[in-house]
């Protein structure tokens, strides 16, 4: 019996969400109408080529009627500590990549700074924290890459 009110609540489910018009809001066909260069990229080298590859898809685009954008982006990736235990050890840490772009088209140019921070506990293991603090990089360029995307659909 529990079985069957399952399957049924499911289907119920998918009827809604599949009957209600949801799109989602950065649907990919809203990006078919540009393309990007990147002109310059500086700051974080692995920060860097995590956003680069999430940039990837929107380069050097062969069609006439699309606007071409231009990106200089400069990262800066700090990694502060946030708390100590009471031997002196860092116990917390700080992790933020602040990205400094700027976005050209034809002659209209706009600044853009993108600020991202998470806190982070020490991990007994060095090798699963830098592995961990890894994940968070490339976490962070795919927030970043839909900001980007964001001011980029709001300069078209």
């Amino acid at each position: 019996m529990i079985k069957v009110k399952t399957i049924f609540f499911l289907l119920l489910i998918g009827l809604f969400l599949n009957n209600c018009g949801y799109t989602p809001q950065y649907s990919k066909k809203n990006y078919e109408n540009f393309s990007l260069e990147i002109t310059s990229l500086s700051g974080d080298r692995d920060f860097n080529n995590y956003l680069e590859a999430k940039l990837n898809p929107y380069f050097n685009k062969e069609k006439s009627d699309i606007k071409n954008f231009k990106i200089n982006i400069n990262s800066i990736y700090e990694k502060n500590i946030t708390s100590k235990d009471s031997s002196g050890i860092a116990t917390e840490y700080e992790l933020k990549v602040t990205v400094n772009s700027q976005i050209n088209l034809d002659k209209n140019t706009k600044e853009v700074k993108i600020v991202e921070k998470f806190y982070m506990k020490k991990m007994g293991d060095s090798f699963e924290e830098s592995n961990y603090e890894r994940t968070i990089k490339d976490n962070f360029s795919s927030m970043i890459k839909e900001k980007l995307m964001f001011y980029l659909l709001e300069m078209q």
